[in-house]
């Protein structure tokens, strides 16, 4: 247990952390009503398009996500953070867009109460816990991502839980403390798995860890009986349930056509989630993988202060190790997903961020001159962070990217609430049909779209209806009267609209037959 802090220093390290508070909420309120299209709105508008219609319905465990065709369900997370996104604009009426990022900023905000605890549970004084979360709310990397549509906050909010949970429950056991663990695993699992296993291997290190020395004082077998028995209860049960939603939600994509391929044993998505062997052993993976551990840190000088924690943190210095064997093992494992998908890093960024604040503390714990660098070194962190969220993120934010505006307005002029798209040359993004509040049957590129195929493509069978063809540029030659003949000779009806030079929109209708006049 460290020391306390002398009473004439207790004040300091709470305004510390109320500053970063305070700058952390107006830098996330940045750009606030733009689009969610700001990075990689590829997902966040997935998520928006979930959200969206789950407003004014029941919850529903094979929710919607009406992107590639009916059936409408691709289930791949526990929307709990969707869910909640939903009730409010359904019963407050606030738009989608902002809602969805306080939501995200809250979850983000809650983090900071199990994360406290961990640090208490370490045994730092009062001040010095607040001096850690100073870390964690002023990291530019977190500021960003937490304020963007996505799970990514709610996930760590019950990872962070589960961990706070488990940690005390392997060195005393009891009811509430299991009882709290499992449930935070559980869910922690369902909303997203690959953050829970980055925590459960944080909880596994330690099940070991606790074995070890107490098997040096106690007899061994009857303590690995114990640690098995834990591993189970803290680690089998949160992936058993994690195990058997995959398994529900694989059997809904399955029901689709093109669903089926979104299923976690896909070869498609085998090779998105895990990658290659050669991906693993090629440098510049590793350099996409670590950018975002640069924007955590402010500037990757930064890590050399860890580093120099694994040498004066005495009694916290297998927590600094700990923290950096956990850091890589996620991205080792789903090594496609860190590499293109920056946001996956905010499940094992906060190890880094957690070890730099073990090793700061452990100067200022050390007094004299070593205090005195710890306090050099904590003010260069935080102005490093607010640099390079001025200097990276800022800009992202302040950009409004609008470009999907007039082709949304046209289409929502030219069809129905109720009708669908047809979208070809857009992968299967949801963001048009995220902002034109349509569903839609968009064909990913893996597919091979092509007008050939366009009949196909053109089957909606009720009780949904066909209202709009929509074909971004996207390579493929093709010419707007071949496009209305194949239309046309699909049985429907259809007019041409332009939007903009990128996408061509033709609303459709079944051709009504016209028999012969009655006598």
């Amino acid at each position: 247990m460290s020391s306390a802090l002398p009473s004439r220093e207790s004040k300091w390290p709470l305004a510390v952390f109320v500053v970063c508070l305070v700058y952390a909420i107006a830098a996330a309120s940045i750009g606030w009503h733009n689009t969610v299209l700001d990075f990689i709105g590829f997902r966040q508008a997935q998520t928006a398009l979930t959200a969206y219609f789950m407003v004014g319905r029941l919850p529903c465990l094979a929710y919607e996500t009406p992107v590639v065709g009916p059936p409408w369900s691709i289930p791949f997370e526990l929307p709990v953070y969707q869910w909640i996104v939903a009730v409010i604009v359904t019963f407050c009426h606030t738009p989608m867009d902002e809602t969805g990022r306080a939501v995200g900023l809250v979850f983000f905000l809650l983090t900071l109460v199990p994360a406290y605890r961990i640090f208490t549970w370490l045994g730092f004084a009062r001040g010095h816990r607040f001096l850690a979360l100073s870390l964690f709310v002023v990291s530019p990397f977190y500021i960003f991502w937490s304020r963007t549509f996505l799970i990514e906050s709610t996930a760590l909010f019950f990872s962070m839980c589960y961990l706070a949970s488990a940690l005390p429950a392997v060195e005393h056991p009891c009811f509430r403390r299991l009882s709290a663990a499992i449930l935070f695993g559980v869910l922690a699992a369902l909303v997203k798995i690959t953050t829970c296993f980055v925590f459960s291997m944080m909880v596994l290190f330690y099940l070991f860890h606790h074995w070890r020395v107490q098997g040096k004082e106690r007899y061994r077998p009857a303590q690995l009986g114990r640690t098995v028995l834990l591993s189970m209860l803290l680690l089998g049960i949160p992936f058993a349930a994690g195990w058997s939603w995959t398994r529900f939600a694989d059997e809904q994509k399955a029901r689709n056509p093109i669903g089926r391929h979104l299923t976690t044993s896909a070869a498609v998505m085998q090779r998105w989630n895990y990658g290659s062997f050669e991906q693993r052993i090629t440098p510049a993976t590793w350099g996409a993988i670590l950018t975002p551990a640069h924007y955590a840190l402010g500037h990757g000088l930064v890590f050399t202060l860890i580093l120099l924690g694994l040498v004066i943190a005495r009694q916290h210095r297998r927590t600094v190790l700990a923290c950096l064997i956990v850091y890589p093992i996620a991205p080792l494992v789903f090594t496609n997903l860190y590499c293109y998908h920056e946001y996956y890093a905010f499940a094992n960024n906060v190890f880094l961020l957690a070890a730099l604040a073990v090793s700061l503390l452990a100067f200022l714990e050390r007094g004299g001159r070593y205090r005195r660098i710890g306090l050099v070194s904590l003010a260069s962190f935080l102005a490093l962070a607010v640099w390079r969220h001025q200097e990276h993120y800022r800009p992202i934010q302040e950009t409004n990217h609008e470009e999907l505006s007039a082709v949304s307005r046209t289409i929502q002029q030219v069809t129905q609430p109720d009708d669908v798209l047809v979208i070809l040359g857009c992968d299967w993004s949801s963001e048009l049909p995220y902002y034109s509040r349509r569903r839609s049957l968009s064909i990913p590129f893996w597919m091979e779209p092509n007008l050939e195929n366009l009949p196909d493509y053109l089957r909606i069978e009720p009780p949904n209806y066909l209202g709009a063809l929509v074909i971004h540029d996207w390579g493929e030659a093709f010419d707007r009267p071949a496009v209305e003949e194949i239309v046309r000779k699909a049985g429907f009806e259809v007019r041409y609209h332009r939007a903009d030079e990128h996408f061509e929109i033709y609303s459709v209708q079944r051709a009504v037959a016209v028999g012969p006049p009655t006598q």
